[in-house]
């Protein structure tokens, strides 16, 4: 009698121990099916697209110690698609807009040093590879969708001094906000290096006016 009853409970066991082995393989399923399911991607194509780009930008040059110069200037833009583009014409206007920091006339009273005279900048005429790899939307105050990229800038040029014109090597970093299909905002940076008598260099900060004139009529994604 002992001998059935042992062998009853050893049945028992293993038939237990084949449902948890089956719960326990219908767990990790189930998790895998879960995890199967989260791999959702929002990828949408880009709700604006650029064609020919009219740009007109205010700009400050900090980078002199004796002088902080401000300039307005003009950009022309072709883009070719979402990704590459052609800065064909920026050129920025800067004589007569340098603000004298006091610097010079500092050294001279305190320390009586005259300081060696830098030359302003009058004009600057570059033209720049576009790259425009990133893009996005991003919610503002949970009422409103903002589309923006982000692109960079490497390019030839001269800038022009008061005393003469050197050539000159940039590049930079800048973010496009689009309004609407035509017309966007864009806020950057630019660093140039000049070569002539010497090394010399001019750090830009710009904000841009744009309209993307022959714009698409309709979207390419849901905007929402």
């Amino acid at each position: 009698m002992q001998h059935d009853s042992h062998r009853t409970w050893s049945g028992a066991g293993r038939a237990l121990a084949f449902c948890l082995l089956l719960a326990v393989g219908a767990g990790a399923q189930a998790a895998e099916d879960f995890l199967e399911q989260g791999k959702v991607y929002a990828i949408q194509p880009r709700a604006f697209r650029m064609n020919q780009e009219f740009s007109i930008s205010a700009a400050f040059l900090p980078l002199d110690a004796f002088y902080k110069s401000f300039a307005v200037s003009g950009h022309y833009v072709l883009h070719f698609n979402d990704l590459w583009a052609w800065e064909a014409v920026h050129l920025s206007f800067a004589k007569y807009m340098a603000i004298d920091t006091g610097l010079k006339k500092q050294m001279m009273d305190d320390w009586d040093v005259s300081p060696t005279d830098t030359p302003k900048v009058d004009y600057m005429l570059d033209t720049n590879l576009m790259i425009k790899p990133l893009y996005g939307k991003m919610s503002v105050m949970n009422s409103r969708i903002i589309f923006m990229e982000t692109y960079f800038l490497l390019g030839l040029g001269t800038i022009k001094y008061e005393t003469a014109f050197f050539p000159a090597a940039n590049a930079g970093v800048g973010m496009r906000v689009f309004l609407t299909n035509t017309i966007s905002l864009r806020s950057e940076v630019r660093y140039y290096a000049s070569f002539g008598e010497g090394f010399d260099s001019v750090l830009y900060f710009g904000l841009s006016f744009c309209y993307n004139a022959f714009a698409e009529d309709k979207p390419t994604a849901k905007r929402q």
